[in-house]
């Protein structure tokens, strides 16, 4: 298993050099597969010919607070061999995703290398849709978007300054529950958004950014350093972008570039050299956004939901 991982890192490190070259090693991958079999509610199958390993598929039990019980299966948990025919993936698919069903998990979920065309068609065919991209941007070759807004002034929250980004907290939302996202905005969605900016205050590292027009916040970002537990897909010195948005009123007037200007390079000279973010793939703003200030994106979430029905409209 180990060895098809190493495999299926160095091809990708061919594509996005940025991602940790040590997990080419065996040794390294092998201890990689181990932490997530580690975790708790985890299992898996392997597929083998003779005595050979030729794909093995690993994954977690969750309950999720949006879409209840899920199984997740993780950035290094689905690989084949290079040679065997991508239809491997969904006999394996197949196998696996008889017992979720079984056990009344119908959210199915999967983080893919986006080098891997292969196993993205395989699972589109398999009902699987796009839903998030998770982007990285070099520091090193970020440079200043044209088009800043001179009416807004920056500010970096310090201490106590940060529990002002609860009140902003739902821009996003209120951005996505419009088209074409359609996301709805639940009780549950809002509550998981405010704990994430709980959780971020006072942490180590954590820095945030608020722009600023007539002293009034039209736009925040907020920053904390990568975490090492996703080291396979994590430069080191780099840090995650948790959350960014503009007063969805104010919108279209360069704020998004004034601050992310002044944000990128504030963490440039404290040494970083990447920022790592993600956006859902139906927010079409994010998805011009991003990539336009030269994030790339090198891993993409997949997710199904199947019917609940065919726990009883079986046939049998």
């Amino acid at each position: 298993m180990a060895s098809l991982l190493a495999a299926r890192h160095a091809d990708e490190r061919q594509r996005f050099p940025f991602l940790q070259e040590r997990f080419e090693d065996i040794e390294q991958a092998e201890d990689r597969l181990r932490e997530e079999l580690e975790k708790p509610y985890t299992g898996g199958l392997v597929t083998l010919r003779d005595e050979d390993v030729i794909g093995y598929l690993l994954y977690e039990y969750r309950q999720d607070v949006t879409r209840g019980r899920t199984v997740y299966v993780g950035y290094p948990s689905f690989v084949i061999h290079e040679d065997e025919h991508p239809r491997l993936a969904r006999l394996m698919y197949t196998e696996a995703g008889a017992e979720w069903v079984r056990n009344g998990y119908f959210e199915h979920v999967m983080d893919i290398p986006v080098g891997n065309d292969e196993l993205i068609l395989e699972m589109l065919e398999q009902s699987f849709h796009f839903e998030q991209r998770f982007a990285a941007l070099s520091l090193e070759h970020y440079r200043a978007q044209p088009g800043e807004n001179s009416l807004v002034k920056m500010k970096e929250l310090v201490g106590d300054e940060q529990r002002i980004l609860h009140k902003m907290a739902p821009w996003n939302s209120l951005h996505q529950a419009k088209a074409p996202a359609w996301k709805p905005i639940t009780q549950e969605a809002l509550d998981a958004e405010r704990d994430v900016f709980a959780a971020y205050e006072g942490k180590e590292g954590t820095r945030s950014w608020v722009a600023e027009q007539d002293e009034v916040p039209v736009a925040f970002h907020l920053f904390t350093p990568a975490d090492a537990r996703h080291a396979m897909t994590t430069p080191d010195e780099s840090a995650v972008l948790v959350q960014a948005t503009t007063n969805i009123e104010m919108r279209g007037q360069g704020i998004g570039k004034s601050i992310a200007n002044h944000s990128f390079t504030q963490m440039k000279n404290a040494g970083y050299k990447y920022v790592m973010t993600d956006w859902l793939t139906a927010n079409h703003l994010a998805s011009y956004f991003w990539p336009k200030l030269g994030f790339r994106s090198y891993m993409i979430r997949m997710a199904r939901t199947v019917d609940a029905r065919i726990s009883w409209a079986d046939g049998q």
